[in-house]
C-alpha cells in the first residue's frame, strides 16, 4: 500500500442516466476515459449495468530510496437498467461472449469502434422492450395496483389473471433496477489501467466459499432476492384486487 498526503479516491461510482454522453464529454474536460463502456450496448430499455471510468492518474511518488510513480486513483461512472432473470442472464452472457469471441482481442482504443459494432449486432437478439422482456421471462419487474383496479375490486367483470389486469389498466408494471455488482464489467475497468501489454495476461478468479468464511456468513443470492421482490409485489396486487 502507498500512503498519499491527501484523500485517496479509488472507487467513486456516481450513477448517470446517460453514460454515453458522459463518455463522450470526458475528453472535453481534459479527462481520459477508458476505451469502451463495459456492459451491454446502448439500448432504449437498459439492462443490468453499464460502467466506464477515467484512466487512473499517473502520480509521482517519493520513496525513501528512489523516485517512482503510482497509478491508482480513478473514478467509475455507471448506468443501471432492469435486473435480469437467470434466463435473461444466460442470454446476456451468450451474446456478450459471442461479441468478444468475434473481436478476438481485449477491447482497447484500437478496436473500440469494432467492438461496439459487434456488441450492437449481437445484442439485437435481446428484446429492447420491457413488455417483451417481461413476457419472455428475461427480466424482473414490480407490480402495483392502480386506482382504477382498486375501484373495480369485487366487480363481476374484474380480470382474474395478471396479464389481464395489466391489459385492463388495473396493474402497473415498472422495471426492477439492478443494484448489484457485475464482475465482468469491473474486470474490464481494472484491465483498462494495466496497459495493452498486460491486459491479455490478466485473469480474475473468485472463491465464494472463502469470501463467506472471511465474512462470517452466507452471502445473499441476488437472483433469489430479485425474484422474491417481484413475487411479493405480485402477491400484494392479488391481495389488493382479488382477495
Amino acid at each position: 500500500m502507498v500512503a498519499f498526503k491527501g484523500p485517496h479516491i479509488n472507487h467513486l461510482t456516481p450513477r448517470t442516466l446517460d453514460i454515453d454522453q458522459v463518455q463522450a464529454a470526458m475528453p472535453g474536460k481534459g479527462i481520459t476515459p477508458k476505451a469502451v463502456i463495459e456492459g451491454p450496448p446502448r439500448r432504449d430499455c437498459p439492462i443490468l449495468l453499464r460502467q466506464t471510468s477515467f484512466k487512473a492518474l499517473d502520480e509521482t511518488i517519493a520513496f525513501t530510496d528512489a523516485q517512482g510513480s503510482h497509478s491508482a486513483r480513478f473514478g467509475e461512472i455507471e448506468q443501471r437498467g432492469v435486473a435480469l432473470t437467470p434466463k435473461g442472464r444466460t442470454l446476456y452472457d451468450q451474446l456478450l461472449n459471442a461479441a468478444r469471441d468475434a473481436l478476438g482481442a481485449f477491447p482497447n482504443e484500437a478496436n473500440a469502434a469494432r467492438y461496439m459494432q459487434l456488441m450492437e449486432q449481437h445484442f439485437q437478439a435481446f428484446p429492447d422492450d420491457h413488455t417483451q422482456m417481461r413476457e419472455q421471462g428475461l427480466a424482473y419487474f414490480r407490480y402495483f395496483a392502480t386506482d382504477k383496479g382498486l375501484a373495480a375490486r369485487g366487480q363481476a367483470d374484474q380480470p382474474r389473471t395478471l396479464d389481464a389486469l395489466i391489459a385492463a389498466g388495473h396493474v402497473d408494471v415498472e422495471p426492477l433496477v439492478y443494484e448489484d455488482f457485475l464482475p465482468v464489467s469491473a474486470a474490464g475497468i481494472f484491465q483498462s489501467n494495466l496497459g495493452d501489454a498486460a491486459q491479455s495476461h490478466y485473469a480474475a478468479n473468485s472463491n465464494q466459499a472463502e469470501f463467506e468464511q472471511a465474512l462470517g456468513r452466507k452471502t445473499i443470492d441476488e437472483l433469489t432476492l430479485y425474484a422474491e421482490t417481484q413475487q411479493r409485489s405480485m402477491d400484494e396486487c392479488t391481495h389488493a384486487l382479488l382477495a
